[in-house]
């Protein structure tokens, strides 16, 4: 399917709520309930119904941060104040799961309205509860968790995915029971299934996530685009985490001294309470990479691909040796079909996928000139390890979780374990 035109209208769904099907649209995040489909089909009352929030949307008269609504009861009550609700009978473990996604895509956001990457993990959990959609919620207990996780375990998916999705689903049935969905005790009792152990389980076990090499790291560079690279040097310097550095901005950066001090709107774990504002240090090597991208609106975010795209176009015109086609001269008026435009700004993704291609491309290269050992597929959190590892080893294990953010020097650890290594100089110099 093809992505929506912009300014175009989303199309009406139909969602099959227990044993009924209900016609459901999504405006600017939020999900609206238009009421039941007889016969599984949207009704002309419906589709009116959809166009006119669309339009609603399009001038302002209702805002995102309002509460998603729901689908419609089964009877209204006809009392200025309803009653509380009644725990739902024989709703499905599908029915639970469409709620409680609507609810995450609302909950889990940025401060600037983007969905964050939970709610990829609560699709992934969903999926796994696929073969329970017609199972009763209230008859989901801790055989079918351990059943659902076992599964998994025979998919390959490694132990800490298999926690991970199991803790997801018992969240699930947790705000389930908070919206009276099901019995409290259905959560109670997913308690009880505790998480699969390291080395007690046929589960694999994902490898650590070891610092790249810093000759990896030159050798990928030659094949990513300017802006990619700038990205790269500039978490090589600084050891941003890659969400950071995607999201830097001139206004976010405090040079009033030798050293500036980059002060992200939001990160990893600025949605708690206790949160402290996350500062990073930009020496003069960092200051050296991102001084070009400076000279631009103070919100306009440095790293972008529109100004990625527009340099390898420009690149491909100087290039160009014969000279553009009537066909091509017709696309580039306008006559031909229209590509989705470069974002304002790079995604973690979208950052990884770059690097991924570099490193491609620099295997290939490697194949062509004779060299059989491949360069390691590599991804941008690695060169937070890296920074974190050369700072461990030159100012100790405090000034590595200064660098890094961290609020406990344990998590440091993680990032820069290079005792080996350490171990095996003393071992070399004194036998």
């Amino acid at each position: 399917m093809g992505r929506r035109k912009s300014g175009e209208a989303p199309r009406v769904t139909v969602v099959k709520v227990g044993n009924t099907y209900n016609a459901r649209v999504r405006i600017g995040g939020r999900a609206h309930w238009l009421g039941r489909c007889p016969d599984a089909k949207v009704t002309a009352e419906q589709a009116a119904k959809a166009a006119r929030l669309w339009h609603e949307h399009l001038s302002g008269v209702f805002h995102q941060a309002e509460p998603p609504s729901m689908p419609p009861p089964a009877s209204t009550p006809a009392t200025a104040t309803p009653e509380p609700a009644p725990v739902a009978d024989g709703i499905t473990v599908a029915a639970v799961a469409i709620k409680y996604l609507d609810h995450c895509e609302t909950y889990y956001r940025t401060p600037e309205g983007r969905t964050t990457s939970s709610v990829d993990g609560v699709g992934m959990a969903l999926r796994a509860l696929f073969p329970f959609s017609d199972t009763p919620a209230a008859a989901f207990g801790p055989r079918a968790m351990k059943t659902m996780r076992d599964a998994l375990v025979r998919e390959g998916r490694p132990r800490v995915t298999c926690n991970r999705v199991v803790k997801t689903v018992r969240r699930m049935f947790k705000w389930a029971a908070s919206e009276e969905l099901v019995p409290a005790e259905v959560w109670h009792a997913l308690e009880a299934v505790s998480p699969l152990q390291k080395g007690r389980t046929e589960a694999a076990e994902l490898p650590p996530v070891e610092e790249v090499p810093e000759e990896v790291v030159r050798e990928t560079l030659a094949h990513l685009p300017k802006v990619v690279a700038d990205m790269v040097w500039f978490q090589r310097w600084t050891g941003t985490r890659p969400g950071e550095v995607c999201s830097l901005r001139p206004c976010d950066i405090d040079r009033s001294g030798d050293v500036w001090i980059y002060t992200p709107k939001s990160h990893k774990l600025s949605w708690r309470e206790d949160a402290e504002p996350r500062r990073i240090t930009v020496g003069a090597e960092g200051q050296k990479v991102i001084l070009p991208y400076l000279l631009r609106a103070g919100t306009a975010h440095c790293f972008s691909p529109r100004d990625s795209e527009h340099d390898r176009n420009s690149e491909r015109r100087r290039a160009r040796v014969s000279p553009m086609t009537p066909s091509q001269l017709a696309r580039r008026k306008g006559g031909g079909r229209r590509q989705r435009p470069p974002g304002d700004r790079y995604t973690t993704a979208s950052y990884r996928r770059a690097i991924t291609r570099a490193v491609e491309a620099a295997n290939k290269k490697r194949e062509r000139n004779g060299i059989a050992e491949r360069l390691p597929n590599w991804a941008p959190n690695q060169l937070r390890h890296l920074r974190a590892g050369e700072v461990k080893e030159r100012f100790g294990i405090e000034a590595a979780s200064a660098v890094l953010g961290h609020a406990n020097i344990r998590t440091t650890e993680i990032y820069a374990d290079r005792k080996l290594k350490i171990a095996a100089d003393v071992a070399r110099q004194i036998g």
